[in-house]
């Protein structure tokens, strides 16, 4: 083991967080860098639901401030809508707002009824009229066959009507690249990055004027290799060919041990991840290296969390993304999982009155009316009990309901830590699903625990909008029925 990686783990040993990635993005002009979408247009994860596994991403989505799914037509020209009178009563076309600015693959088109229309990549983009489809195909962990069509957004699976499909994000069609660069998602560095292809490895860029060690690899460029788009090439200290991007000359680290990782930040603080998009941030809100992985923090190192219903979920709570859950699933609370009391326990992430989603960021408004961030469809929040940066003393706390023996909805929160204040559960409200628990019914004496997860709502559905039986309940009110238990969890950002 070398001195640098002996260091990095030594450093995991003392300390729960070792990198904050926006301190070391400062070192980055990210005036330059476009946003991955404009204000008002997000981003969603299309998940296969994996039974007891956490759920398999399949592809990236477009949606409205909502979340909800925006769609392109087939018949659509670059840049020119074909879709008017009944049609686009049917499909809307999706307007900018007044102040929206085109930029990178987002353009705004004229339509010839002078309605302005966003366009991605050339096409125009639509919301559905009617009830979209649900958009998470199920999967099952030991099944030997796999639906190629659940990879297509055009698939019936996503799509409300033949010719139409969900619009997805695809920036590597327009992104220029060397066919030894990709472009992929990074948590740490809060973007898509490029990679080189046949490793997976973070690439970096550096100076040419930056002397640097041994552990960092020029990126080799072909003896045939032309320069394309913002790749140029340069001749390295040895004279061999290598990779240039804007000016500066690009790396490997060869203590990046696995995809994903962005120890050359640490290693070297000259040296940056080349990022093609940077994701939006809430101010007051970073992305923190612990040792459970990366997670989003306030500026002063509290850690986020998140409310997910319980479900059996093999690796859980301890796997490397936490307990990771879908988007729909995150939806299906919304805001009203926490409201009066217990948000002196679990204190919402506020947003600002005028703030607007973007990306993997959503706004939701609370019962009191008052604006909170949600994130990758789950509403934010810290936990009284944290009182140091890294803390992550509010995970996997739980509120576990029963029946109880007059049909009445009882609760305990079996999760919380005798050192730590104890919770006020106050309104706390969640799903409920008839039929869903063998043996559970509304009313029933003594009930049992239920711990089954319930259906989410449709794809992009607002958490109190009824579908499939799933009924808003207050535990702790009077009327009964067997509702699931939930946990707290931190917030893991993995794109």
């Amino acid at each position: 083991m070398n001195k640098f990686r002996a260091t990095l783990l030594g450093t995991l040993a003392t300390s729960a967080l070792i990198v904050s990635v926006n301190a070391n993005a400062a070192q980055v002009d990210t005036s330059s860098i476009p946003y991955s979408t404009p204000a008002g247009i997000t981003l969603v994860n299309v998940s296969k639901l994996m039974d007891d596994a956490i759920p398999q991403y399949l592809w990236r989505r477009l949606g409205d401030a909502q979340g909800k799914p925006l769609y392109t037509f087939d018949a659509d020209q670059k840049g020119t809508s074909t879709c008017y009178d009944a049609c686009a009563t049917e499909f809307t076309p999706f307007s900018p707002e007044a102040d929206s600015k085109a930029a990178g693959d987002y353009s705004i088109i004229t339509r010839k009824d002078g309605v302005k229309q966003w366009a991605y990549q050339g096409k125009p983009l639509y919301r559905f009229s009617g009830k979209d489809p649900g958009g998470e195909p199920q999967g099952q962990r030991f099944a030997l066959k796999e639906d190629p069509t659940w990879a297509d957004p055009a698939s019936t699976v996503y799509s409300p009507k033949q010719g139409w499909r969900r619009a997805s994000f695809t920036p590597e069609k327009t992104t220029l690249m060397p066919p030894d660069v990709e472009l992929t998602a990074s948590a740490l560095a809060n973007g898509f990055t490029f990679v080189q292809a046949s490793t997976k490895m973070t690439v970096y860029a550096a100076a040419p004027s930056l002397k640097l060690s041994q552990d960092w690899e020029p990126l080799r460029a072909s003896a045939l290799a032309l320069p394309v788009g913002d790749f140029t090439i340069v001749k390295g200290s040895e004279g061999a060919r290598q990779w240039a991007y804007k000016g500066q000359v690009l790396y490997t680290f060869a203590e990046d041990y696995a995809p994903g990782e962005v120890g050359g930040t640490v290693a070297e603080k000259e040296v940056h991840p080349v990022l093609a998009y940077q994701n939006f941030m809430p101010e007051g809100v970073t992305v923190g290296q612990y040792l459970r992985g990366p997670l989003l923090t306030t500026k002063d190192g509290l850690s986020l969390y998140t409310q997910a219903r319980y479900k059996l979920l093999y690796g859980g709570s301890e796997s490397r993304n936490s307990y990771g859950i879908s988007y729909n699933e995150g939806k299906t609370q919304g805001s009203i999982g926490c409201s009066g009391d217990c948000t002196e326990t679990w204190k919402p992430l506020l947003a600002p009155a005028n703030a607007q989603a973007r990306g993997f960021w959503e706004v939701y408004t609370r019962p009191d009316g008052v604006k909170q961030w949600s994130f990758k469809g789950s509403p934010l929040y810290t936990y009284a009990g944290d009182s140091q940066p890294g803390d992550i003393t509010g995970n996997n706390r739980h509120v576990v309901v029963y029946g109880g023996t007059n049909g009445e909805i009882v609760y305990q929160n079996a999760g919380n830590d005798p050192r730590s204040p104890q919770a006020k559960l106050g309104s706390l409200a969640m799903k409920d699903v008839d039929n869903l628990v063998p043996g559970a019914r509304r009313g029933g004496n003594g009930g049992g625990q239920a711990n089954a997860a319930a259906p989410a709502n449709g794809d992009g559905a607002p958490a109190d909008v009824n579908r499939t039986g799933i009924q808003p309940v207050a535990v702790g009110g009077a009327g009964g029925g067997n509702a699931p238990g939930f946990y707290w969890h931190t917030a893991g950002v993995f794109y």
